[in-house]
């Protein structure tokens, strides 16, 4: 987590793909949710490039990957209202379990989620969000870096530039390192550290503090019909958000060295549970908008 700006690479993929299923069962008025699903994904790996997005390496022989999850999880929510809750608590709680495939690990990822809506006056909210990730791992995955390099088809020691070179070899590190400890839940991205890239920053261990003040500017019943999109506006909220968190491999290193956002958002809620959401967040790295559906916190 200790990097700057451009302390990154980018993988190309191709042939991606994935399938997934989830049932979800709900009781007492949606005051209680259990879950289970799966999902499958695979890809091919076919270079590495730098943060220009120039080639450092070509994958020798790329060949596809995968992997799976089986997922079971559930909700506690005592909110005055699903969709857009202003006052109460609600709790997530899941497991994302990993079966050991090619040079892959085993282990189970742990999500825990709780948000707190304290009503401010008749229209507004100040939500208060504590989210932490920890792997647990059963069985390592190969953690030979050599061996690694050649099942991922990286001849790092081909690169003739330096900088290139270690780039190369921190990737491979990188998937040592998850095949050691397993991969936490990431943070960076629409729901938390907005100012971060999607998926910044991943480790064994994740944790997040966030607080958002939401202010609704109209309580409102508008329809409203744009192109292929109908609906009816309940309200214009203007949001005001600080957040922080940090990921690590070992859990006594976690708050070492953390990141945060601030900013502000405008949303526009409709009476279906959709929210339309443009933040502005500016973080270490600098400024990041980010306009997406949903609210953040909730994936």
């Amino acid at each position: 987590m200790n990097t700057d700006k451009d302390d990154f690479t980018l993988l190309e993929i191709s042939d991606t793909g994935s399938i997934g299923t989830r049932l979800t069962a709900t009781f007492f008025d949606r005051r209680f949710e259990i879950y289970g699903a799966y999902y499958r994904l695979w890809y091919t790996l076919e270079r590495i490039l730098d943060n220009n997005g120039d080639v450092i390496l070509e994958v020798v022989d790329p060949s596809s990957e995968s992997g799976d999850q089986k997922i079971v999880g559930t909700r506690f929510d005592i909110t005055d209202d699903y969709q857009d809750p202003r006052s109460g608590l609600r709790l997530d709680i899941s497991g994302w379990y990993n079966a050991k495939e090619g040079i892959e690990p085993e282990y189970l990822l742990l999500d825990f989620n709780t948000t707190a809506y304290i009503p401010m006056g008749k229209r507004s909210t100040w939500v208060f969000n504590y989210f932490h990730s920890d792997a647990k791992i059963f069985e390592k995955g190969e953690t030979d870096r050599a061996i690694v390099a050649d099942e991922m088809g990286l001849d790092c020691e081909t690169i003739v530039d330096a900088d290139d070179k270690q780039r190369c070899n921190e990737l491979i590190d990188t998937v040592v390192d998850g095949n050691t400890y397993g991969t936490a839940s990431a943070l960076g991205g629409f729901s938390r550290l907005r100012s971060y890239s999607q998926g910044r920053y991943s480790g064994a261990h994740s944790r997040f503090w966030g607080t958002e003040f939401r202010w609704n500017l109209t309580d409102e019943f508008t329809p409203f019909n744009f192109y292929l999109i109908r609906d009816i506006r309940t309200a214009i909220q203007a949001s005001f958000f600080y957040e922080i968190g940090s990921t690590t491999e070992k859990t006594s290193d976690l708050y070492n060295t953390t990141r945060s956002s601030y900013g502000l958002g405008l949303r526009m809620i409709t009476a279906s549970g959709a929210v339309f959401r443009g933040d502005f967040a500016y973080g270490n790295e600098g400024f990041q908008p980010n306009i997406f559906i949903g609210y953040p916190w909730e994936l």
